[in-house]
């Protein structure tokens, strides 16, 4: 099975919207996630659990998946601070 839209960006391009509505959308999502995840990482962050690599395996244990449904890694749990830090 072959998943997203075969015509990929084209389809966009045809609507006339290009890929900026797309990443708004994206950003807006991420950005209202990050959010209500800020208390939960703020409280791991109080515990003790400073460094990224203890973050994403209190997330893990926890049973919180990122956005999209996967686990946490050092690198998701780095982009998820600075997007509640307002970086980048």
């Amino acid at each position: 099975m072959k998943l997203g839209n075969p015509n990929g960006a084209e389809a966009l391009r045809r609507a006339g919207k290009g890929g900026r509505a797309l990443r708004a959308a994206v950003r807006t999502n991420a950005d209202a996630h990050a959010a209500a995840l800020a208390p939960i990482v703020r409280s791991l962050q109080a515990e003790g659990h400073l460094a990224l690599h203890a973050l994403a395996g209190q997330l893990n244990a926890s049973g919180i998946q990122t956005r999209r449904g996967g686990r946490w890694h050092v690198s998701t749990v780095r982009n998820l601070l600075r997007r509640i830090n307002g970086v980048g």
